[in-house]
C-alpha cells in the first residue's frame, strides 16, 4: 500500500512537473518566435513603404556637431518617424523599434526585391543586397508568391511581402535563415534544459518521497503488526470462553444464553482470522503457493455450493464459465476469492433479484466478475465498497451476517496475484464486481 502510495506521489508530481515545464517552453518559444517574425514584418513595411529600399534617411551621415553648435538633432534621430505606417501593431514600444531601426539595419538586412507589372511582365529586379540569389531565381520565387494569391508569408527560409503599386506589384524577399536557424537552435536548448530539469526533478521527487511517506509506512506497519498480534492474543481467550460454554452447557444444558455466548464467540474468531489472513497478505507475509490449476472448475466447484443458497432465498442464480481456463496461482486463495464474490452477492441481493456470475479469458487476460441485484445504490464506481468493515448497507447493525471485510480481503488476493478489482453501477440496480487476474 505504501509503495503503491508513494507511485503514485511520484507520477502525480512528474506529471504536474512535466506540464509546468511543457507550458514554460511552449510560451517561451512561441513569444521568441513572434518576437522575430514580427521584426521582419517591420523590415519588409518599411522597405515596402520606401519601394523596395530603406530610403534616404539611412544614406551614411556625417557625426559632427555642426557649425551651429546645435546638438539637439543626431544622426538617426529620425528613424522612429520613418517606420511603415501600416506595420503590424505588436508589443514594440518606440524604444524597440529605435533598437530595431537604425543606421546599421541597412548593411545587416540581406534581402532582395522584385517589380511586376499588372501583365506579369519584370518591371525591375534588385539582388544587389544578397549573394545566394540570382535575379532568375528571384524572379521564379516571384511569380510563384503571386500565383499563389498569398500576401505575405515564407518561401523556404525567405519571409516575403506583396505590396499592389500603381503598376502592378512590388515583391519583397528577406532572408530569415539565422534567424530561423536562432529560433530553431533556442527551442533545441529549451527542450534539453526542460528534459533535464524533469530529470533533475525526479530524481530529488524519488528520494524525497521515501523521507514524506516513511511516518505513513511506519504507522501502517505498527498497524498491522498490531492486527496480527492482537489476533494470536484473542484466539487464547475465546478459545476458553468456548470451552466454558460447552461445559455450561454439559452440566446445565443448553439455554438462550449459551447458544448467544457461543455464536458471538465463533463470529468474533472468524472475524479475527480474517484479519489476520488480511494484515498477513498486505505485509506480503502470506505464503502463497503459485501453481498452474484448472480455474473453469475451481471456480464451478465454489459456485455449485452458493447455487443451492441462491436457490433457498428465491434469487436467480445465473453462471456463464468459459471451460478449459487454467490460471497459475495459489490455489485456495482463488477459490476464497470466488467464494468472497459469491457470498457478497447472495448476501446483499434482495428476495427475487438475480446474480450472474462470468469467468471469461482473452488471450493472457483473466476476467471473473459478479453481478447481482441492488437497492439504494447510485450509478457509478464504488471503491469505498472496498474498504475494512465497510458493509452494503452501511449499517453495523444489520441482519445480514458477516464482518464486512470480505471485499477488502478479496481486493488483496487480486493484488497479491498481480491483477485488479473494480466495484461499479452502470444503471443504479445493479452492482458488478469485476476482478482482473
Amino acid at each position: 500500500m505504501i509503495k503503491k502510495l508513494r507511485r503514485s506521489f511520484i507520477i502525480t508530481a512528474m506529471i504536474s512537473v512535466t506540464a509546468v515545464l511543457a507550458v514554460i517552453v511552449a510560451v517561451m518559444n512561441i513569444t521568441n518566435y513572434i518576437t522575430s517574425d514580427s521584426e521582419a514584418d517591420i523590415l519588409l513595411n518599411l522597405l515596402a513603404d520606401n519601394g523596395g529600399s530603406f530610403g534616404q534617411q539611412f544614406r551614411p551621415q556625417n557625426n559632427d556637431v555642426p557649425e551651429n553648435g546645435d546638438q539637439s538633432e543626431k544622426p538617426g534621430d529620425d528613424l522612429p518617424e520613418m517606420l511603415p505606417r501600416n506595420e503590424p501593431k505588436m508589443w514594440f514600444d518606440d524604444q524597440r523599434r529605435r533598437d530595431l531601426i537604425t543606421a546599421e539595419t541597412p548593411y545587416e538586412t540581406r534581402f532582395f526585391t522584385v517589380a511586376l507589372s499588372s501583365d506579369g511582365s519584370t518591371e525591375r529586379i534588385d539582388t544587389g543586397r544578397i549573394a545566394a540569389v540570382s535575379t532568375d531565381d528571384a524572379l521564379t520565387m516571384a511569380k510563384k508568391v503571386i500565383a499563389s494569391g498569398s500576401g505575405s508569408g515564407y518561401s523556404g527560409n525567405f519571409k516575403y511581402l506583396v505590396r499592389k503599386t500603381d503598376t502592378g506589384s512590388l515583391c519583397i524577399f528577406i532572408d530569415r535563415t539565422r534567424a530561423l536557424r536562432s529560433v530553431y537552435d533556442f527551442m533545441t536548448i529549451s527542450i534539453l534544459v526542460a528534459i533535464d530539469a524533469a530529470a533533475a526533478v525526479f530524481v530529488l521527487i524519488v528520494i524525497f518521497s521515501g523521507i514524506i511517506t516513511k511516518p505513513a509506512a511506519e504507522s501502517y506497519e505498527k498497524q498491522k503488526k498490531f492486527i496480527t498480534n492482537a489476533g494470536h492474543e484473542l484466539k487464547t481467550p475465546l478459545a476458553v470462553i468456548n470451552s466454558c460454554t460447552e461445559v455450561i452447557e454439559m452440566e446445565q444444558g443448553e439455554s438462550k444464553w449459551t447458544k448467544g455466548i457461543t455464536s458471538q464467540t465463533e463470529r468474533l474468531s472468524t472475524l479475527t482470522n480474517e484479519l489476520v489472513a488480511l494484515a498477513r497478505m498486505d505485509e506480503g507475509s502470506a505464503q502463497l503457493t503459485f501453481e498452474v490449476f484448472s480455474l473453469s472448475d475451481t471456480v464451478t466447484e465454489i459456485l455449485d455450493a452458493f447455487s443451492l443458497m441462491a436457490e433457498q432465498k428465491g434469487l436467480d442464480f445465473i453462471t456463464d464459465i468459459q471451460p478449459g481456463i487454467t490460471f497459475r496461482g495459489d490455489r485456495s486463495m482463488t477459490a476464497k476469492l470466488c467464494s468472497i464474490l459469491a457470498d457478497n452477492a447472495v448476501k446483499y441481493t434482495p428476495a427475487g433479484g438475480s446474480i450472474r456470475f462470468v469467468l471469461s479469458a482473452k488471450g493472457r487476460r483473466i476476467t471473473l466478475s459478479s453481478e447481482n441485484t441492488a437497492e439504494g445504490i447510485e450509478k457509478g464506481a464504488h471503491s469505498e465498497l472496498f474498504d475494512r468493515f465497510r458493509r452494503g448497507d452501511s449499517s453495523h447493525s444489520s441482519d445480514i451476517p458477516g464482518s464486512g471485510i470480505g471485499l477488502s480481503m478479496a481486493q488483496s488476493i487480486v493484488t497479491a496475484h498481480g491483477g485488479r478489482i473494480d466495484a461499479v453501477s452502470k444503471d443504479g440496480r445493479s452492482l458488478s464486481v469485476i476482478a482482473r487476474l
